[in-house]
């Protein structure tokens, strides 16, 4: 309707017709034409400039809370991505912190957002134009849609349990349409619409490597655990002196004893005597109810005081601090050895490893 309003008022001279839609959509102009090209435009009908020229403010107005809030969506979903993946194992560890103690996936990395600033700093002064802006945010969009639009066909078969058939169909007629759109937005592909295809694959890289890095660690300690047999041989002293207190040893071995703990017993003149194999986890899942989130059993006979605890968080879970974690920890553990006192010198934990 405005490019017929537009072409019926100013019909003299063949750019008009070409041009007629874009100088008819208010403020379309600053997403595609910067505000030379629009002056230049303009001054093909004088008129059409004096209309335009009270919704400039306006509509950059408009413009302006909409970059603020799209920014901060932005920005969230990248914090929480990030959580998600570092909690499985596929991004470096950053530091997150819990802003608010209610809204439990209310979150800030400070690493990320700063990452973010000078990548915004960075692509805003190498192109100054916002069509290569425009571009890459155009083909940064479209990629997403499109990406979602496949997921949304798994999460229709595998978690709504709906027929192949309807995903099928789902998937065809939307991804059809995204399609289209994104081979448009290829074609721009050196004009500004490398820059997140760059950003993606080096984001890959980096989760790629450490996810294989994480899982070959991983290996290692798997094929490099201490057996049981060497445990019991050591005697209930583990040959060292065992003083009062409870020792707390990290790994990520769910099952066996880790390598380093030889380390620990050939070195060190004296140990607590108790021993806790300390191992977290992240379950795909978005919470773990308080009481199944500590798992406690015992490795070996009842005398060598030697237990293992697995604390399993969702991505959605908030880590407790050192203090109220160790409480915990520590309760649960004095809470498995009372139990014990009844028990016999075997158990599930031990005769497993």
């Amino acid at each position: 309707m405005g490019q017929a309003a537009y072409i019926s008022k100013h019909h003299i001279g063949e750019n008009n017709y070409q041009i007629g839609f874009y100088v008819s959509v208010p403020g379309y102009h600053g997403f595609v034409f910067s505000w030379d090209q629009w002056f230049e435009l303009s001054l093909i009908e004088t008129n059409s400039f004096v209309v335009s020229e009270p919704l400039r403010w306006p509509v950059l107005a408009i413009a302006i809370l909409a970059a603020v809030v799209g920014s901060q969506a932005i920005i969230t979903g990248t914090f929480s991505i990030i959580k998600q993946c570092s909690a499985l194992g596929s991004f470096p560890r950053v530091k997150i912190i819990h802003t608010s103690s209610k809204i439990h996936g209310q979150i800030y990395i400070p690493e990320i957002n700063w990452i973010l600033m000078l990548l915004c700093l960075a692509v805003t002064i190498g192109f100054r134009d916002t069509k290569r802006l425009g571009n890459a945010s155009g083909l940064a969009v479209i990629t997403v849609m499109l990406v979602t639009t496949c997921l949304m066909s798994l999460v229709m078969v595998l978690c709504w349990h709906q027929s192949i058939f309807l995903a099928i169909c789902f998937i065809l007629f939307f991804g059809a349409i995204e399609a289209l759109y994104f081979s448009a937005s290829l074609i721009k592909f050196r004009e500004g619409a490398w820059v997140p295809i760059v950003l993606a694959f080096v984001f890959m890289a980096i989760m790629y490597a450490w996810h294989y890095g994480t899982l070959k660690k991983y290996e290692f300690d798997v094929q490099n655990k201490v057996s049981i047999n060497w445990l019991l041989s050591l005697g209930p002293s583990l040959g060292i002196v065992r003083v009062i207190g409870i020792g707390l040893v990290h790994t990520e071995l769910v099952s066996g004893i880790p390598a380093i703990f030889s380390h620990f017993v050939t070195n060190l003149p004296a140990f607590h005597q108790v021993l806790v194999f300390l191992c977290i986890k992240s379950v795909p899942v978005p919470y773990v109810q308080p009481e199944e989130r500590f798992l406690v059993g015992r490795i070996g006979p009842k005398e060598y005081r030697i237990y293992r605890c697995i604390v399993r968080y969702g991505y959605h879970d908030i880590h407790k601090d050192d203090v109220a974690f160790e409480k915990d920890q520590i309760s649960h553990t004095e809470g498995i050895q009372m139990c014990e006192e009844d028990e016999g010198p075997s158990d599930i934990a031990g005769s497993s490893e």
